[in-house]
């Protein structure tokens, strides 16, 4: 069985490929039906649980430690690195554990008609400002968990599908020429024009914010209500917000405490509380706005924008649809399931009956900082620039003037006029090679001073990076003129 999984930070969401219709499932949790599974997980008595599980033991009182949000938690974190809040786990153990629990509750609590020794594929999404080494850790993990991924995709190139899927009749011809789509996540927010011609799904560009989402709007709620936060009173929050309606005026917050009554919060005073983090948003919209014009698209041309697609969790909010209404008006175009947009366009994407053609391409910079003539100064080389189509190779020629290369990794979100990086910067392993060739056979370097040797400038040293298309990069560093190489994995940061 194809499938098209959202990962998500709230809620993970899974969509299926059934002659031609692409359901979401829904899972049987203690006789309702949930089209979900939360992302949640618990230590109790050092058993780790997670999704429906972890959420009964975090509701009743019997999980001693516990995260509410799996993928914003692992986000930042290496594949080996300690999840905080959970002791003894690793990011990578989490998510697939998680990932694992999520496939048997399909195969047992599922609605979908699924066989124990079916395999089942999968076509997965990340968020579109996601590093690479969640990428990596992503597909890794459920490759682990006993999936067979067979592509990987931005979530807004996903809803993209699904609004073309939804709007635009597939294979009709349509003047629309992109959609560009806003996907507030539970921890995340991508914006992202995508080409709607054909039945081509091209990323044309990308902006974001790693960690602003609904949780965000989570965390200011309990601040209102004076109540600290916590896995349980969060997901109460939660709770509360998404009973929220365009007309409430107040906000009852359940802390489930027996005798205490529900919080009021005011609404009004809720949404300007939020509001900086919407501004945040449309800052980003306006800069891949400014991105399109660039490459010659003129954003308030109506006739060629199919829309501005509002999707994620974080879309139901009310104070984020009356932001974007009163900036955009008729031009937005609310999800009819904005929990599900992504995985029911992930699911499309790996129908093959579809037909659809999907071209990614990189949304972060990636490059390594340098040792300078000095000695002292450092150098920042962007290798690979934001919405380089992928897979790439870039290759780097030089002559050394030290004993040993110290290359620091490093992906941002953004760089500077000056070319420096800046936004959501993520520092990836270091890397040493020894550019003297006495040193070639020396496996251990960071221990060692790197002294500067001019006379090292006759031996000439080649970089080749090569930037996959699950997003791990590796690169092959050699002194040409001696005959001597080192590859490094890049991706895994391990």
């Amino acid at each position: 069985m194809r499938l098209g999984i959202d990962f998500g930070t709230t809620r993970t969401v899974v969509a299926a490929v059934q002659d031609g219709r692409h359901p979401v499932a829904a899972f049987d949790e203690g006789g309702e039906f949930r089209e979900h599974v939360p992302g949640i997980a618990v230590l109790r008595r050092n058993e780790l649980l997670v999704g429906w599980a972890a959420a009964r033991a975090l509701a009743d009182g019997t999980a001693e430690h516990s995260i509410r949000s799996v993928k914003r938690v692992i986000g930042h974190l290496a594949p080996d690195a300690a999840v905080p809040g959970l002791p003894g786990i690793s990011a990578l153990e989490l998510v697939t554990e998680f990932l694992a629990g999520l496939r048997t509750q399909l195969i047992e609590h599922g609605n979908l008609e699924i066989r124990d020794d079916e395999p089942l594929e999968a076509m997965v999404a990340v968020p579109a400002n996601s590093a690479s080494r969640q990428r990596w850790m992503t597909l890794e993990a459920f490759r682990r968990a006993g999936f067979e991924p067979i592509g990987m995709l931005n979530e807004p190139t996903a809803a993209a599908v699904d609004f073309a899927q939804r709007h635009l009749e597939l294979g009709k011809k349509s003047p629309k020429r992109y959609v560009v789509v806003y996907d507030l996540g539970g921890g995340t927010f991508d914006t992202s024009a995508v080409s709607l011609e054909g039945r081509r799904f091209d990323l044309i560009a990308s902006e974001g914010l790693a960690r602003v989402g609904g949780d965000d709007f989570d965390e200011l709620i309990l601040e209102a209500a004076g109540v600290a936060p916590t896995a349980a009173t969060l997901e109460r929050a939660r709770e509360a917000k998404e009973s929220l309606r365009p007309t409430s005026r107040k906000l009852l917050l359940d802390l489930g405490v027996a005798g205490e009554e529900p919080i009021a919060i005011d609404v009004a005073a809720l949404y300007a509380r939020a509001q900086p983090l919407i501004d945040r948003t449309l800052a980003q919209v306006d800069l891949l706005f400014d991105r399109l014009r660039e490459r010659g698209i003129d954003p308030e041309d109506a006739r060629e924008l199919g829309g501005i697609y509002l999707v994620g969790g974080g879309a139901g909010f009310p104070a984020v649809g009356r932001a974007l209404r009163a900036r955009f008006a008729k031009k937005l175009q609310l999800a009819p399931q904005p929990f599900a947009a992504t995985a029911v366009g992930l699911a499309i994407a790996a129908d093959p009956d579809a037909h659809v053609i999907i071209k990614e391409a990189i949304t972060r910079h990636f490059g390594v900082w340098r040792e300078g003539d000095s000695g002292t100064d450092k150098i920042f080389d962007p290798l690979i620039g934001k919405n380089t189509d992928v897979p790439i190779t870039v290759r780097r020629r030089y002559r050394p003037t030290h004993t040993i290369g110290h290359l620091r990794f490093l992906e941002c979100g953004a760089l500077d006029a000056a070319g420096q990086p800046i936004q959501d910067l993520v520092p990836w392993v270091d890397v040493y090679f020894p550019y003297d060739p006495a040193l070639a056979d020396r496996a251990e370097l960071a221990s060692l001073p790197s002294t500067r040797r001019p006379d090292l400038m006759a031996n000439e040293i080649a970089e080749t990076y090569t930037y996959a298309s699950d997003g791990t990069i590796s690169v092959r560093i050699e002194n040409v003129s001696r005959g001597y190489a080192r590859t490094f994995a890049l991706g895994a940061l391990r």
